[in-house]
């Protein structure tokens, strides 16, 4: 009688048991499945893979389609690994089965239903089994990383951008650590020192790389900055060249924050102005000469100073302005592109999984004895561990975008007050140039690329519908890129951002007399009144314009033999912008 009650109970704790198990078991995979994660476990004695459903789910595809009767690796995982990754995948595996020490951590690409290739993240772990066979298993996850493959791909493609673009300049661009060892140069800086490389400047402070005054000069002047936080603009100073032929630069020296508020940079920039200086050493030796002369040519010295220096600026100024326009207009133009880039990588950041690891692993660690009881205490601890390795990885990942960028916005930062100072320079200037064949569809095009994130951001339909014939005409390219990105901004601008529908069309016509293009909009419009006024200088609608924008357009587009007219059937209908040049 007492054995048959001590079975009875043992029967009845044995079942309490088995429920409370497979309860834990349900809640864990749920949890799994709730997270995106796909879990699996691989028998390495008889060749078979278990999977959940979010492994197959995160591919497209539906576990039911898949064989789970014996070995199946090859189906249920190497078929799917993208053929350029399957042979390093499966060594890599393969090398773990044989010495199955520390985790497993694997990354690869896998294909989805819909012929799309997702980046995988694979990490595991040897499982020992409970009883005394040395079988075991191998346990794991798979992560979907293929939005943090393509943020950091866009960030490498804009790291090398940036770089092309300050190599490319001629002036002098470098940046200095806390301690004054540059940690860039381009190449402009690197043959200013004499270098052959910038391996050879990089981790030097100015005290190395300028065994001299101009070294203790320079090495003092950084350490300035990094205690003050003063920057220094357009120093003028010189140094020598590696033939010792004594140049000059117009320096400028600017310190750059980390996020929480130090100097952990300093941004420089040099303007080779030894030709100007030379000019000026020029005129005033032509000065002291002439002073020297008699009275009686004192008036003749005076108006030849005037000349001279007349005839010196112009000839400065015509060929650096000329150049200059150009130069800040592309950089412009690049600069504006590349913050689209950042705004789509930003939203890319914005959508991590990093809460969701967090409160796995959070979850996983509070309910450990219940997984372990559920899974068995090995396994407990195995996944504890994985799910903390991905909530960490997944931070470090999210922390380095996050200084990626800022890194590169304080850099754009510092780029366009530069081009800010220059463009009130080629402001200035009243120079012609010489007028070049110029598509304007490519101008169009042009346009679209540095809009598209301002587009995308409001949610903007942009098409172009472009009639057979020819869009070329002889032009100043720099202009009429201001033109069209001009009134393409008034349009996106014009249109509420509560429109159910928000679309701007460009329609483009060839005819052997001309060349029109409409820009047209379903903004808000304007009334007849409104638009008597657009034309004139200084009018504006908007809060903080300059009255200049329009002004402008048509003053570019009528020194190219064209028309330049707006046009609207009244507020909250639209408006129809056309250019029109004849041939």
């Amino acid at each position: 009688m007492a054995n048959t009650l001590l079975k009875k109970a043992a029967s009845d704790n044995m079942s309490q048991q088995q429920y409370t198990t497979k309860e834990t078991t349900k809640q864990y995979r749920q949890l799994l499945e709730m997270s995106n994660t796909g879990a699996w476990e691989y028998f390495p004695a008889t060749g078979f893979l278990d999977c959940n459903s979010v492994y197959f789910s995160m591919l497209g595809r539906d576990k039911n389609d898949f064989n789970f009767s014996g070995k199946n690796l090859n189906e249920v995982w190497i078929d799917l690994v993208h053929p350029d990754d399957r042979a390093e995948a499966m060594r890599y595996f393969m090398a773990y089965l044989d010495d199955p020490i520390g985790m497993f951590e694997n990354i690869f690409r896998m294909k989805h239903a819909d012929d799309r290739w997702l980046w995988i993240c694979s990490r595991g772990g040897f499982l020992k089994a409970e009883d005394s066979s040395n079988a075991g298993s191998i346990i794991g996850t798979h992560i979907d990383i293929t939005e943090q493959k393509i943020a950091q791909e866009e960030i490498q493609r804009e790291r090398i951008l940036l770089r092309t673009l300050i190599d490319n300049l001629p002036d002098t661009i470098y940046v200095k650590d806390v301690q004054g060892r540059k940690i860039i140069a381009n190449n402009a800086d690197v043959m200013a020192i004499g270098a052959k490389s910038e391996a050879d400047v990089l981790g030097k402070t100015d005290l190395e790389l300028f065994p001299n005054e101009i070294g203790h000069r320079g090495y003092k002047d950084d350490m300035d900055i990094l205690l003050s936080g003063e920057p220094i603009l357009n120093r003028e100073e010189f140094f020598y060249d590696s033939k010792g032929v004594q140049c000059w630069l117009s320096t400028s020296k600017v310190p750059v924050y980390d996020e929480q508020g130090q100097i952990n940079r300093i941004l420089g920039i040099g303007h080779d102005i030894t030709d100007r200086k030379l000019s000026e050493e020029a005129l005033n030796s032509l000065n002291r000469e002439l002073h020297i002369q008699s009275a009686e040519l004192k008036n003749l010295n005076s108006q030849l100073i005037q000349q001279k220096e007349q005839e010196l600026e112009k000839a400065i100024a015509q060929g650096k302005f000329e150049i200059a326009s150009e130069v800040l207009h592309d950089i412009g133009n690049a600069l504006v592109g590349f913050g689209s880039y950042l705004t789509r990588i930003n939203r890319v950041t914005e959508r991590s999984n990093l809460d969701s690891a967090r409160n796995l692993a959070s979850f996983i660690k509070t309910n450990q004895a219940q997984i372990g009881g559920a899974i068995g205490d090995n396994k407990a601890i195995a996944l504890m561990s994985i799910t903390d390795s991905l909530a960490k990885s997944e931070g470090d990942n999210l922390k380095e975008l996050t200084t990626c960028l800022s890194e590169l916005l304080n850099i754009i930062t510092h780029i366009q007050e530069i081009l800010n100072i220059q463009r009130q320079l080629v402001r200035s200037h009243n120079g012609t140039k010489e007028r070049k064949p110029v598509n304007l569809v490519n101008i169009i095009d042009d346009c679209r690329s540095m809009l598209f994130a301002s587009f995308d951001k409001r949610g903007v339909k942009f098409s172009v519908n472009v009639k057979q014939g020819k869009y070329v005409i002889k032009g100043d390219h720099t202009k009429l890129m201001q033109v069209m990105l001009n009134v393409l901004k008034n349009s996106l601008e014009a249109i509420y951002m509560e429109n159910s529908e928000k679309c701007i069309t460009v329609y483009m016509e060839s005819t052997s007399e001309f060349i029109q293009i409409k820009i047209v909009d379903n903004g808000q419009g304007f009334d007849k009144k409104t638009s008597e006024h657009f034309f004139e200088k200084g009018f504006t609608t908007k809060k903080e314009g300059t009255g200049l924008g329009l002004y402008n357009c048509r003053s570019i587009v009528e020194s190219h033999t064209g028309s330049f007219n707006i046009s609207s059937d009244g507020v909250g209908l639209g408006a129809v912008t056309t250019i029109k040049f004849a041939l």
